[in-house]
């Protein structure tokens, strides 16, 4: 009977110790299936806008709706030859409708004010920077300007997206590698991705028709 229960005894200890080393194997594998490193991958890339957008902007103020209608048109008038001697076409530009105030203070010095918009949307980015710095003769012709504001967009995004994409993979890879070099792992597969945003921001204050494209992706890859 004794050894019976001692035989019983050892069975139980044998699968205590098999079972503990099934275990420890088993989480041995699973913590290597799931050691991973997560890094990002930069990208940037200077790029010249395509497209500029011009505003022109003057007011006019007077006592006659007459009057005020006739120095607006007058303005835009000026305005239109002026871009015109510049090199723009008419299908580039843009006359916003007008925006009437009517002043009804006793003590106003005009009664009717409005603010009156010219704009020119162009491909000429050279030109449209150009001309904006030479609004100065618009003077001459009797026209104010009280904004002159010129913006640079960059519109053709699809034709540089793959490039940096795949700079962005590639030194992000680049820096998974090395983790991996250096822990004593090999790099595996990707399991995980994240492409990013891409940013567009002017270049330098200086040069707004100039824009830095910044992509930052981030990717995780698994570890063997």
């Amino acid at each position: 009977m004794e050894t019976l229960k001692n035989n019983s005894l050892w069975v139980i200890s044998l699968a205590v110790v098999v079972f503990g080393l099934l275990f420890f194997f088993a989480a041995q594998n699973f913590s290597k299936q799931n050691a991973y490193v997560e890094v990002k991958g930069l990208s940037e890339k200077i790029v010249k806008s395509d497209t500029a957008i011009w505003a022109l902007t003057f007011e006019v103020k007077s006592n006659s709706i007459d009057s005020l209608y006739s120095d607006t048109e007058k303005n835009i008038t000026s305005i239109k030859a002026f871009l015109k001697e510049k090199g723009f076409e008419d299908t580039e530009i843009n006359v916003a409708p007008v925006n009437l105030y009517q002043d009804t203070y006793k003590e106003a010095a005009f009664r009717y004010n409005s603010t009156n918009q010219v704009s020119v949307y162009t491909k000429k980015v050279d030109l449209a920077k150009a001309a904006s710095n030479d609004t100065l003769n618009l003077v001459k012709k009797g026209v104010v300007l009280t904004q002159n504001n010129i913006s640079f967009e960059f519109s053709d995004l699809n034709s540089v997206k793959p490039e940096m994409l795949a700079e962005a993979i590639k030194n992000a890879q680049d820096t998974a590698t090395q983790f991996a070099t250096n822990s004593g792992a090999k790099l595996g597969t990707v399991n995980r991705g994240n492409q990013g945003v891409f940013d567009i921001v002017n270049k330098d204050p200086g040069s707004p028709e100039w824009k830095k494209i910044r992509l930052v992706s981030t990717l995780r890859f698994l570890l063997k």
